[in-house]
């Protein structure tokens, strides 16, 4: 077994690769700092010293199921978005880079000296409503899923952030627990996955709340509740922006334009060009 932290670094690098993670190295170094409770640039630092017997304990057990498939942020506890620190957990789906799309594309769209109303629906970890509400300084932000598990962990998230007094957690599903509300902007990851798709996906994937992921039997169920819905809620003229699969653009248009509820629909891509987002203004009355 390495006896310095190089050496588990070597060995642990070896492992993953073996096992096809693709970032074998990087991930290495990231449960390694965690073990031994470093950052990456100080475990850089210090690969010639010794592998401390307690970040062993740690280490050890960790890379072995982060081999077996295990996500590494659920092993660490933790997820960059937005620039922005998340604590996860099982109970909540993993922030993910595409996302920040459908951030970025909310931004660009409302003023950062706006006082807006916005509510994100499923929130998970919080990532998208608290990252709503730290670049949009004057927002108040409605954060609901129907998972308490998940509403714990989004409101340990806005603790940690500074933001708790501007963001209210709400538990009920989809737009349910935001009636009477009217908003100047609704934003939601629903769960968009085929649910036949779902036992094939990556041993990683399937390690996350399947309540997260089932979109049902064509992935498009969220979005045939909340098109019709979302207008009860939202102010005319307000902004709806919702994640969607990389294949699902020209349904969920569809389904839009038959509410007769929208203008100005867009679908945006992601990095890779997929479809993402689907935006669109509410009607003016």
């Amino acid at each position: 077994m390495a006896s310095t932290l190089q050496e588990a670094l070597n060995e642990a690098s070896l492992k993953f690769a073996a096992a096809g993670i693709p970032r074998p190295r990087l991930e290495a170094e990231v449960l390694l700092a965690w073990a031994g409770r470093y950052t990456r640039p100080q475990l850089l630092a210090r690969l010639g010293e010794e592998l401390e017997p307690a970040a062993a304990a740690r280490f050890w057990p960790a890379v072995e199921r982060r081999a077996a498939g295990y996500p590494l942020q659920y092993l660490t506890c933790r997820q960059e978005f937005m620039s922005l620190e998340f604590k996860v957990t099982p109970a909540v789906l993993i922030p993910r880079q595409d996302t920040e799309v459908l951030v970025e594309a909310v931004l660009e769209r409302l003023d950062a000296r706006g006082s807006f109303v916005i509510a994100d629906c499923g929130t998970g970890s919080g990532a998208i409503a608290l990252s709503l509400a730290y670049y949009l300084p004057n927002a108040s932000v409605y954060a609901t899923d129907l998972s308490p598990a998940a509403l714990e962990v989004a409101r340990q998230n806005a603790q940690a952030l500074g933001l708790a007094g501007r963001v209210t957690f709400l538990q009920g599903d989809f737009l349910a627990p935001l009636k009477g509300l009217k908003l100047d902007a609704l934003v939601a990851n629903p769960p968009y996955i085929p649910a036949a798709e779902l036992d094939r996906l990556p041993p990683e994937v399937r390690a996350e709340p399947r309540l997260a992921l089932d979109g049902g039997p064509d992935g498009l169920r969220a979005y045939r509740i909340l098109l019709p819905g979302v207008p009860e809620v939202l102010k005319a003229g307000g902004l709806l922006a919702l994640e969607i699969g990389y294949n699902q653009g020209k349904a969920v248009l569809e389904l839009a334009a038959s509410t007769g509820a929208y203008r100005d629909m867009v679908v945006l891509p992601d990095y890779g060009g997929r479809d993402r987002c689907f935006l669109a203004y509410r009607r003016e009355e």
